[in-house]
């Protein structure tokens, strides 16, 4: 989940097509790789003990998996992925554009772009994809907020982190913050908004719950 929720699916390909580089000393320190060395070799021992050659090529995946990650010095990303992989949150995104001509520029401009993930369009999230063999891509709308902001909705309205009486306030107030969280509700004018910050591209956006009206209009046209 975590090599293709960066969308590296073609990067972890060439990795166990190519030679096995030593992991340099300098990329995470010893301390951070021994966790994930330890469980290599957990795997390698219980890939001995495989008969059948379809769940030893598995296993074998999974070994190469763990290398990767240490090779390319992503352990303590793939730590915080860990921590928060079952938490309702936003997903990752790899940039924020005003317009889907900019996404589409900056899609078209990537010599070899991620194989898939999702970037922000005017605040809307974006699925993009790319498949190597064709030198295909290109981007959809998702209705990635919408699905969150319903999730967070289920057991009833949430408590709040604060309350404006404009959004100027709450923009006001949400730019200040200095380690905002990754998502949090307030209320403008009486309003929820979710309020989220993707501290990977230091963006931060306000979206009201009305939004979650746009999926469900969807979903019946789907049923239509």
């Amino acid at each position: 989940m975590f090599i293709s929720e960066f969308g590296q699916d073609y990067r972890f390909e060439d990795f166990r097509r190519g030679p096995k580089a030593s992991v340099s000393s300098s990329v995470e320190g010893a301390s951070v790789k021994a966790p994930l060395s330890e469980s290599t070799r957990l795997v390698a021992r219980i890939r001995a003990e495989l008969h059948s050659p379809e769940e030893r090529e598995l296993a074998s995946v999974l070994i190469d998996a763990l290398d990767f990650i240490v090779s390319t010095g992503q352990y303590t990303a793939f730590v915080a992925f860990r921590r928060d992989v079952l938490a309702a949150k936003p997903p990752h995104v790899f940039a924020s554009f005003r317009t889907r001509d900019e996404a589409e520029r900056w899609l078209d401009h990537q010599p070899e772009p991620p194989a898939q993930g999702q970037v922000l369009v005017a605040g809307e999230y974006y699925q993009f994809y790319y498949f190597r063999e064709l030198n295909r891509r290109g981007l959809r709308p998702q209705f990635t907020l919408e699905m969150l902001i319903r999730q967070l909705m289920e057991e009833g309205p949430p408590a709040t982190e604060a309350a404006f009486v404009s959004r100027e306030e709450a923009d006001a107030w949400l730019a200040k913050q200095l380690s905002p969280p990754t998502h949090a509700f307030i209320l403008i004018a009486g309003e929820y908004y979710l309020a989220v910050f993707h501290e990977n591209i230091h963006h931060r956006a306000l979206h009201p719950i009305s939004i979650v009206e746009r999926l469900a209009q969807w979903e019946r046209a789907q049923g239509a």
